[in-house]
């Protein structure tokens, strides 16, 4: 773990980085209080920082204020050292967004073990992070695909026709998808929605991708040519004919209606145009095919 010494005593620094270092924590120096801020302002900012109380260009008070008065998601642990024992100095480094405090001279046997504090509060931060994000993460995902649930799909595509450039709207359905889920798995149903899935996502990082239903998929490509759209989707039948070559037992196709939007175009009607190409992909479609494309109509 990272920590910042901002010290403008000299000895007191090395004699502090050299503790550190001891104690296994990769140290960064600062000798005021401007050189302190610019690393504490910095992307990759320590996730501790011991500083003094009273360094030349800023404080350390004015450096707490400072780093609390930021955006960030991750805030380093402060340690103010200072020679002001009295309370209402104390509660004033405290206010300005210290975590803790040493008195000066301090011990290093309670420094070391502020510190240790320090690190569990920094984990336990991050864990908070993690959660908050994983938390969100599966609000907005189906859990079996890692493709956008129902709900962020639909609000994808509000905001799509809302746009000025557009976009190309497609479902997709595994045509065998009933089939899979009766006579093999429920694992081999979602593995052919996974399947899909991982190629229309390979064939562009722009691609929104949602699980409309079981056996169906809603596809965004926002700004691109119906042409372009076309390409890509026989690009991702291509790699899904060669992962699946040589496997037993019957293998799913997929069936794909796709159609544009226009500045005028409701939800309703996009869905209904592109619900209406599918029925007629899958009515005309060649299930011997392995993940057939030809089927595709372009309302």
């Amino acid at each position: 773990m990272r920590v910042l010494i901002a010290e403008d005593d000299f000895a007191s620094r090395i004699l502090l980085e050299a503790v550190l270092e001891k104690w296994g924590y990769e140290v960064v120096v600062a000798d005021d209080g401007a050189a302190a801020w610019r690393i504490l302002d910095a992307d990759n900012a320590p996730s501790i920082a011991v500083l003094d109380w009273m360094m030349p260009h800023l404080s350390g008070v004015q450096l707490c204020e400072r780093v609390r008065n930021r955006d960030r998601e991750l805030a380093p642990y402060i340690v103010m050292l200072t020679a002001k024992g009295e309370k209402t100095d104390v509660s004033a480094g405290l206010d300005a967004g210290a975590d803790d405090y040493l008195v000066k001279p301090f011990d290093f046997v309670e420094l070391g073990a502020r510190l240790r504090v320090a690190k569990r509060a920094v984990a336990l931060q991050r864990d908070l992070i993690e959660s908050r994000k994983a938390a969100h993460y599966q609000a907005l995902h189906d859990s079996s695909t890692g493709a956008l649930n129902r709900g962020t799909i639909l609000t994808r595509l509000s905001e799509v026709l809302t746009s000025e450039g557009g976009a190309i709207v497609g479902l997709f359905a595994i045509d065998e998808h009933k089939w899979l889920l009766q006579y093999e798995s429920t694992d081999s149903a979602e593995a052919a929605v996974r399947a899909l899935v991982h190629e229309l996502r390979s064939q562009s990082s722009d691609t929104l991708i949602g699980r409309y239903c079981a056996d169906e998929l809603l596809v965004l490509w926002p700004n691109q040519s119906m042409d372009s759209v076309v390409a890509a989707v026989a690009a991702a039948r291509g790699q899904l004919r060669n992962l699946a070559a040589g496997r037993p037992g019957r293998i799913p196709t997929f069936s794909c209606g796709l159609t544009p939007t226009d500045p005028f175009s409701s939800m309703e009607l996009v869905l209904c145009y592109a619900d209406t190409a599918l029925y007629a992909a899958r009515a005309v479609g060649d299930a011997t095919d392995l993940f057939s494309i030809e089927s595709t109509v372009a309302v």
